[in-house]
């Protein structure tokens, strides 16, 4: 039986029984919330005090080993006979250190002797000493690390093949006269830690584990888990070391198994932490049932009263039955019926005399709306996916640089109509160049943003061969007058910001100049502009650099902010808009940037109609520029060979200063002398004051690039070079097996050309692995 076959009288009582339905589902819902939180709260305080106390026991083990290793760094500071014996005592005295070793640089070529005192599974002490080894230890990064921790360090945990144990070293240098002769290096087993997280007094379903500092366990309920590493998601709550419970869902942190709770803790004095994943299900699986109870009592009283209400209404709405299967037709659309005779002025009489007017008058406009709204519905369908396909063009609004938080973006785009022609996107260039672009199309509507659409595609496909914005607008301008009859341009801002130094390089083509909020309050950054994009194919863009501080925030913005008129036709202007940035306080997101300007506009605009497209774009930089460090390394170098060769020395040296492994360091050489004696020889042939640019970053891995402004040549375009009669290969050809070589050492490899000459990128993956003990 159908739902409009139904009678009022159940209808009434199935509305009763929904209302209470839904008063005892909010009820209920509040009630649940505020249980809920209670257990959770109450979980929170215990699980961190438990978490927290942990942490301090671990605290307390390893400053017993810092200090005792300090202690001995402290009271041997030169080889002699008996610190064989201050070892072997110092073992005896603290059980948290499975092995001492006290060894010294070799000085006028002869190697002091260098005593390692370990303790095996069953406490007994062994001794040994290390010149003995097959690797000499003082080229060990264990020991040349260790050298640089006067007030002492941990190492990197091992795993040692000979004791079967993880272990971890603490290590201070023994200083003589300022400078750092030896070192006491202490071995710790991880295997107490183990015993800490086994005593721990958990809930139910819990795991702890204690991570290091390199993302790997140290120690876990799953043992098997132990030197393995967490998943990018546990690591970062563990980073933040805000002591908060941090919500861990399986689409971040797939290897928890089931939605947890973090709970971490610092152990200072180290670069661990201690953490704790409750997972949510068992927290809330008494309160789960004892609502589920409750529910079904409540549902059986509903029941009961919704049984009553409908007794009662049948017999009260009986009359009604007649009119309500006229009534009936009029819900199916029938207009085409006759209604019962009236046969009083009563209630039900007025409502047949009620209902026989509305049916003739509804005959009259049923066929004319029908047909407006179908056409309706058509435009609003098709206006609706046009929008949809614009907004997915568009990058999200909120945008944190993940890799080092140097920088915050917030854009918002306000169509004036459903589709418009404003546009902005941001996306990397590399790994350390950002890009950023506002615009405006010449036009609103759908004309607009097909032009729009178009831009952003080209822009994106454009931006990956150059690090230019003026580049960017230019090829961008010659490939929008391509069979642009329509004569639309765009005006358009394009940025370029370096990472490392926050140095941002404008273009502008025809559009409205930079605010820049700093710490000399909000003002105009002028930019020298080129023409609208799309009106003239042999336009240039010229560039503008500024360098950003710490705090400061660009606001890139479309006409539709400075033009926006209120009821009385006065333009909001970009006076306006200086003057409310400037008294602001500064806040901390940049967001907020872009939600003052658009409450201040919407203040200002009142009830007005929007004219135009609004686009604001807030970049914010959060960090102090980089000094050019030992990891980094810039020349400037003359296309001469000796200078090459030069260059390649610094490099090492850099690299060497970095710990890049020999191995590493090797291919980077051998590619840069290849890719630079090539340039020397074949791209500066008829340049005299040919100039060769180097960049060369020691961060995770190695990065390198090379400008030079010779003939362009890209060495991913050429192909292999021929050989003779004998296998050789051809000496003619430019860069030879060597251009081959380069392409298959170097991990990756990009090149691009643009004013500035050939531009090429490298990179060199450095992958260390844990070094175990001799």
């Amino acid at each position: 039986m159908g739902w409009r076959s139904i009678s009022i009288a159940p209808r009434l009582a199935l509305w009763a029984l929904l209302g209470s339905a839904l008063v005892l589902a909010i009820s209920g819902t509040i009630l649940f919330t505020h249980t809920r939180d209670t257990i959770l709260a109450h979980t929170h305080r215990e699980a961190g005090a438990l978490t927290r106390s942990a942490a301090s026991r671990i605290e307390a083990r390893l400053d017993r080993v810092m200090v005792s290793t300090q202690q001995l760094a402290a009271l041997i500071d030169r080889p002699a006979p008996e610190t064989d014996k201050i070892l072997h005592q110092a073992l005896k005295a603290n059980h948290d250190l499975s092995g001492l070793a006290v060894a010294f640089r070799p000085e006028d070529g002869q190697t002091a002797h260098a005593p390692f005192v370990s303790r095996d599974s069953e406490g007994m002490l062994h001794e040994r000493d290390l010149r003995d080894d097959p690797t000499q230890y003082w080229e060990q990064n264990w020991f040349l690390g260790g050298l640089t921790c006067r007030a002492g360090c941990w190492q990197r945990p091992f795993f040692s093949k000979s004791r079967h144990r993880w272990l971890i070293n603490f290590s201070v240098a023994i200083v003589r006269k300022g400078r750092p002769v030896g070192l006491v290096n202490a071995d710790v087993s991880l295997d107490w830690l183990q015993d800490i997280l086994g005593a721990l007094h958990k809930p139910d379903g819990a795991q702890a584990f204690v991570m290091g500092g390199n993302g790997k366990y140290l120690a876990h309920d799953e043992h098997d888990l132990t030197g393995h590493a967490g998943s990018p998601a546990l690591l970062k709550a563990l980073a933040a070391r805000t002591g908060t419970p941090t919500l861990l869902s399986t689409n971040h942190a797939p290897d928890l198994g089931e939605t947890s709770w973090l709970y971490g803790a610092p152990i200072h004095g180290s670069y661990w932490s201690l953490g704790m994943l409750i997972p949510e299900q068992r927290i809330y699986a008494p309160l789960r049932r004892l609502f589920v109870i409750d529910l079904s009592v409540g549902l059986l009283a509903l029941l009961c009263i919704a049984v009553m209400l409908l007794v009662v209404t049948r017999r009260t709405l009986a009359p009604l039955g007649v009119l309500t299967a006229r009534a009936e037709h009029i819900a199916r659309g029938e207009t085409e019926f006759e209604l019962p005779a009236v046969r009083g002025h009563d209630e039900i009489g007025r409502l047949t005399q009620a209902f026989d007017t509305m049916r003739k008058e509804l005959a009259a406009h049923i066929e004319q709306l029908t047909e407006a709204v179908r056409a309706q519905q058509r435009l609003s369908s098709e206006l609706e996916i046009a929008q949809q396909i614009q907004t997915s063009l568009l990058p999200s609004e909120h945008y944190i640089e993940a890799h080092t938080s140097r920088f915050e973006l917030h854009a918002c785009l306000r169509p004036a109509r459903a589709v418009g022609g404003d546009l902005y996107s941001y996306f990397m260039l590399d790994h350390r160049h950002f890009c950023v672009m506002v615009g405006d199309v010449s036009d609103k509507g759908i004309p607009a943003a097909l032009f729009m659409a178009r831009t952003i595609t080209l822009a994106k496909a454009l931006a990956a061969h150059t690090l230019s914005p003026q580049q960017i607008l230019k090829r961008l301008n010659q490939e929008l007058c391509v069979g642009n009859d329509s004569c639309m341009f765009v005006t358009l801002l394009c940025g370029v910001l370096d990472l490392r130094n926050g140095k941002l390089t404008l273009a502008s083509a025809g559009h409205d100049p930079i605010i820049l909020c700093g710490e000399g309050g909000a003002h105009l950054i002028e930019t020298e502009t080129g023409p609208a994009i799309g009106l003239d194919e042999d336009a240039t863009y010229p560039s503008r650099t500024v360098q950003l501080h710490a705090g400061d925030t660009l606001m890139m913005y479309t006409d539709g902010i400075t033009e926006a008129n209120d009821a009385q036709m006065r333009m909001y202007g970009i006076e306006r808009a200086l003057k409310m940035l400037d008294h602001a306080p500064r806040p901390e997101h940049a967001s907020e940037y872009t939600r003052r300007l658009l409450s201040d506009l919407d203040h200002f605009v009142g009830h007005a109609d929007q004219a135009d497209d609004i686009t604001i774009l807030a970049l914010s930089w959060c960090h102090t520029a980089d000094e050019q460090a030992s990891d980094m390394l810039e020349l400037d170098l003359p296309s001469q060979l000796e200078d090459v060769f030069a260059a390649l020395e610094r490099c090492d040296q850099t690299m060497t200063a970095s710990g890049i492994p020999s191995s590493v360091r090797a291919d980077v050489r051998l590619v840069l002398e290849e890719l630079m004696v090539n340039m020397v020889e074949h791209g500066h042939v008829a340049k005299a004051d040919g100039c060769i640019r180097l960049r060369l970053e020691c961060e995770e891995d190695v990065h390198v690039s090379l400008r030079d402004d010779g003939h362009p040549f890209n060495p991913l375009e050429a192909k292999p070079p021929p050989t003779t009669t004998d296998g050789a290969a051809d000496p003619e050809q430019v860069g030879g097996f060597g251009i081959h070589l380069v392409r298959a050492m170097a991990s990756e490899l990009t090149y691009s050309h643009d004013a500035q000459g050939n531009h090429l990128q490298l990179r060199f993956v450095n992958n260390p692995r844990m070094e175990s003990e001799s």
